[in-house]
């Protein structure tokens, strides 16, 4: 591919790259996530137009999120045919991710709410404490063409108006100790993570958190 002299040199300064309208497949598509693997320069991508990349190739440039080295942080995907299993893939790769902050997914009509169930459980995994903390608090923007779930809009506001750590303890806290919540977490928990729990929970100005917590668990400040 043309652009692959670009990507791969290690002189490369390379930052933005806009590859809008190019009828892409999906050979195209795996040769490009093979040069991005490679590279760690590269900041803004835009892949939006390229209607003839189709799941497979989609799974495949996914994959790069999931590169510790590489630099992406603003990723335009619009108006291609990306579906619920396309979505799946990228949802996956960015729960770890720490770069990207903008992802442009207009005019993909095919996402349907399992596709943006699956980037909820990216920002905000409920099955444990550790699976919250562990989820994406990177990831500040989505552009669409239709009204985001309340629950992924609020997600995302949280990581725009929050340090990572914060966004995480705000997760945390709003899902795993609220109301009647369960006091597992706390018996497994290594014993190293269990001051900082507590301490996210004492930083809850607004709630009566930690004054629940007390209650219950009256033996761990005699």
């Amino acid at each position: 591919c043309a652009f692959s002299g670009f990507l791969l040199s290690p002189n490369s300064i390379l930052e933005e790259l806009n590859l809008h309208s190019n009828r892409f497949n999906d050979d195209v598509a795996i040769s490009l996530a093979t040069y991005l693997a490679s590279n760690s320069t590269l900041k803004r991508l835009n892949l939006s137009s390229n209607r003839g990349i189709t799941n497979l190739g989609w799974q495949a440039l996914s994959a790069v999120l999931e590169n510790p080295y590489s630099a992406l942080e603003k990723l335009d995907l619009g108006s291609n045919r990306i579906n619920d299993d396309a979505v799946i893939s990228f949802a996956n790769s960015l729960t770890n991710n720490t770069k990207v902050t903008v992802l442009l997914i207009a005019g993909n009509r095919n996402i349907t709410n399992n596709g943006w169930a699956a980037f909820s459980r990216m920002l905000c995994n409920k099955l444990s404490i550790m699976d919250t903390y562990l989820s994406n608090h990177t990831l500040q923007k989505f552009c669409v063409d239709r009204f985001l779930p309340n629950d992924l809009r609020s997600l995302l506001r949280l990581n725009r108006e929050n340090s990572k750590s914060e966004a995480a303890r705000l997760k945390i806290v709003s899902h795993h100790f609220r109301g009647n919540f369960n006091m597992q977490p706390f018996i497994d928990m290594e014993l190293k993570v269990f001051p900082r729990a507590i301490a996210w929970m004492a930083k809850d100005e607004i709630n009566d958190t930690m004054y629940r917590f007390i209650r219950i668990t009256p033996s761990l400040f005699e």
